[in-house]
C-alpha cells in the first residue's frame, strides 16, 4: 500500500562522480518495499508541479536508500540535503522484480546510476542466500557507483577501459552467457541504448531477460498517460503499458522501443 510519508534525511553523500547516496528515515514505506519498485519525491518548488521518480536502492532498518546522479534542478537540491531535514515522499510505487522460486542463475547488468535497483535486488538475493554475477558498466572508473561486491561477482567495464574490461558491458554479457549452459535470469536496469541492445540479442529459451524502464513520469500513478511504452503482445501496436502503473519492471519480451 503506498503511503504519503514525511521521511527524514539520515545521511546523504557523494559516492561516485555526480553521483549521491540519500539515507531516508520513512519506516511506513521502508517496511513495505520490493526490489525494483520507487518512491515519488516532492520537492517545494512553485514552478515544478510534479514530484520526481526515484529508485529505491536498498532498505536498512526503517530506512530507504536513494542513489541519484546530480543532473537537474532536483537533484542538485537532493545534494543539499542535510541530516534531519524533512522530505515528502509517496510510495512505494510500481511493481517489482519477480525472483521467487526461481532455480535459475541470477545475472544482474546496469550502465552507471541505472545500478540503484539493482542494489536493492543484489541484497535481497544475497539475504536469500544466492550471490548473483553483477554486470556494471560505465563511461569512466569514477561514475561506477560501486569498485567492489562481496554481496555479488562483479563485472566491470568502462568506456575508456580505466577500470574493468574496456568497452560496452553487454558485450561482456553477451560472452559470459554463450559460455553457460545452464537456465539464468538477468535483470537490467540501464540507458535507454543499453536496453535497446538487449532487444536486439537473440537469447536460448533457458535465459528470461527482465527491464527496470526509466521514463520521465509526471505523476507516477498512472493518472497522467504520460510515462508509455509499447506493448509487444498487441500485433496492431495499438497496445501500450504505463511504465509507473504496470512497470517499471517487464518482461523484456513484452515491450517494444523505436528504432
Amino acid at each position: 500500500m503506498k503511503c504519503l510519508s514525511s521521511g527524514i534525511v539520515v545521511d546523504n553523500r557523494e559516492i561516485a562522480e555526480s553521483i549521491c547516496k540519500a539515507v531516508i528515515s520513512v519506516p511506513s514505506i521502508a517496511n513495505q518495499c520490493l526490489p525494483g519498485q520507487f518512491v515519488n519525491i516532492y520537492f517545494q518548488d512553485s514552478i515544478r508541479i510534479f514530484p520526481r521518480p526515484f529508485s529505491i536502492a536498498g532498505v536498512d532498518n526503517d530506512s530507504i536508500h536513494l542513489v541519484y546522479k546530480i543532473i537537474g534542478p532536483q537533484t542538485k537540491v537532493m545534494n543539499h540535503w542535510n541530516t534531519g531535514d524533512s522530505i515528502k515522499i509517496l510510495g512505494p510505487l510500481g511493481n517489482g522484480f519477480n525472483c521467487t522460486a526461481n532455480k535459475s542463475e541470477m545475472i544482474l547488468l546496469a550502465g552507471g546510476v541505472g545500478a540503484a535497483p539493482l542494489m536493492f535486488l543484489r541484497d535481497q538475493l544475497f539475504q536469500d542466500g544466492i550471490k548473483p554475477v553483477f554486470f556494471l558498466g560505465a563511461r569512466t572508473k569514477s561514475q561506477l557507483p560501486f569498485l567492489s561486491d562481496p554481496r555479488s561477482r562483479l563485472m566491470l567495464s568502462t568506456d575508456d577501459g580505466s577500470i574493468g574490461s574496456k568497452g560496452l558491458i553487454t558485450d561482456r554479457l553477451i560472452e559470459y552467457l554463450s559460455k553457460i549452459n545452464d537456465p539464468a535470469t538477468v535483470f537490467v536496469c540501464g540507458p535507454d541504448p543499453m536496453i535497446k541492445t538487449m532487444k536486439l540479442i537473440s537469447f536460448t529459451e533457458n535465459i528470461s531477460v527482465y527491464v527496470s524502464l526509466e521514463k520521465t513520469m509526471a505523476c507516477g500513478l498512472g493518472l497522467c498517460q504520460g510515462c508509455i511504452v509499447k506493448n509487444s503482445s498487441d500485433n496492431t501496436g495499438k497496445h501500450y503499458s504505463l511504465v509507473c502503473k504496470d512497470g517499471p519492471v517487464f518482461n523484456l519480451n513484452d515491450v517494444e522501443f523505436d528504432e
